[in-house]
């Protein structure tokens, strides 16, 4: 940050370009990074490979672009039930499932009424950052005897959305 006030560039042109530029590139924010490695990692994802650098960024808010229609459409499939506002307490993991490979069995959760639920699964995404995974393992001693979740408790960075999507059809984005 401090070297781009220097160069001039402007509060809002930081926060709105070169910030999330380096969250995403660097995984991390402006102000943990040194201005050699932001410069680096400008030069060589903007600069450099200028022909290969397709990076768009949402206008408008990510959850009503994004999310809401992604969750509208998987609800419609009836295949998909998202438990808003619910908490994850525990793991069941069945440590003999699939010829000896541990899996998930069931997930604990608290409701937003305080109601408590089991939920059973064939298979458990853990779709949350860096910060949430490690709640888990911290939580879940189950979890815990994994040492590629372990691994998780000394991560430290930003959680950044990265998503590369392929359309059927070309889009007017004006």
């Amino acid at each position: 940050r401090d070297l781009c006030v220097r160069l001039g560039v402007s509060r809002r042109c930081y926060e709105e370009a070169f910030e999330p530029m380096i969250l995403t590139g660097l995984f991390a924010p402006g102000a943990q990074c040194s201005a050699a490695a932001a410069l680096e990692m400008a030069y060589f994802f903007v600069l450099q490979s200028q022909t290969a650098f397709d990076v768009q960024w949402c206008r408008g808010n990510i959850g009503q672009v994004i999310f809401d229609p992604l969750v509208q459409q998987l609800n419609a499939t009836d295949k998909v039930e998202f438990l808003c506002s619910t908490r994850v307490n525990d793991f069941d993991i069945n440590k003999s499932a699939n010829g000896g490979i541990p899996r998930i069995t069931n997930v604990q959760c608290t409701g937003v009424n305080g109601e408590e639920t089991i939920i059973e699964s064939d298979d458990v995404i853990l779709a949350v950052g860096a910060k949430g995974l490690n709640n888990f393992v911290r939580f879940c001693p189950e979890l815990a005897e994994f040492p590629q979740f372990r691994r998780f408790a000394n991560l430290r960075g930003t959680n950044v959305l990265a998503t590369r999507l392929f359309l059927d059809q070309e889009l007017d984005i004006t």
